[in-house]
C-alpha cells in the first residue's frame, strides 16, 4: 500500500513538470503555427500543410523576394485549389525578407504579432535569409479581388518601400 501511495504522490509531482514542457513546446512553435487558420493545419517543424478539402495535386507558385521587390509567378488563385509556394529570398544584400499574404496595410501602425493574426499565412523573416527558400502549402477558402489581399515584405521599411504584390482570389 506504501509503495501505491508513494507511486501515486510521485505521479501528482511530475504532472505540474509535464504541463510546463508542452506550454513551452506550444509557445516555441507559436510564431509560425497557422493551425488556427482557415484551410490550414500544422504539419510538423513549423511547416503549415493543405487541411481539409478534396486533395488534388498543388499547383506550384514560385515567389522571389529581392531588394524591395516581390515577384510572383502567379497572381491569381483560385479558392479551393491546393497552392505549393516556393519563396526565395534573392536579395544581394545582407538583408532577411518575410512574406506574408494579408490584406493591405493602412499605415495604422500594426505591430508584427496582430499582422501575423491577420496574415492567411507567412514565412518567417528568421527563415528567409539572402539565399534561402522555402516553402508553405495552402488552400485559399475566400475570394477576393486584387487590392483586397497582397503578397508583402515588413521587415523594416521594405512594405514602405514598395515590397508588395496584389493578388486575386477568385471563386472556384
Amino acid at each position: 500500500m506504501r509503495s501505491r501511495l508513494r507511486t501515486l504522490r510521485d505521479f501528482r509531482m511530475l504532472i505540474p513538470v509535464l504541463l510546463l514542457t508542452l506550454a513551452a513546446c506550444r509557445s516555441s512553435s507559436s510564431s509560425g503555427d497557422m493551425s488556427g487558420m482557415p484551410g490550414m493545419s500544422h504539419g510538423g517543424h513549423g511547416t503549415p500543410t493543405v487541411a481539409n478539402g478534396t486533395g488534388g495535386t498543388a499547383q506550384t507558385v514560385r515567389g522571389t523576394l529581392s531588394d524591395f521587390k516581390i515577384e510572383s509567378s502567379q497572381t491569381t488563385f483560385v479558392t479551393g485549389t491546393p497552392y505549393h509556394f516556393v519563396v526565395t529570398n534573392s536579395s544581394k544584400s545582407s538583408t532577411n525578407h518575410e512574406l506574408m499574404a494579408m490584406p493591405p496595410m493602412s499605415g495604422d501602425g500594426m505591430n508584427m504579432g496582430a499582422m501575423d493574426k491577420t496574415a492567411l499565412f507567412f514565412v518567417d523573416q528568421s527563415k528567409l535569409a539572402p539565399g534561402q527558400t522555402q516553402t508553405i502549402d495552402y488552400r485559399f477558402t475566400s475570394p477576393a479581388v486584387a487590392g483586397q489581399i497582397e503578397f508583402s515584405c515588413h521587415v523594416g521599411s521594405h512594405y514602405q518601400l514598395g515590397m508588395k504584390q496584389p493578388i486575386t482570389v477568385a471563386k472556384g
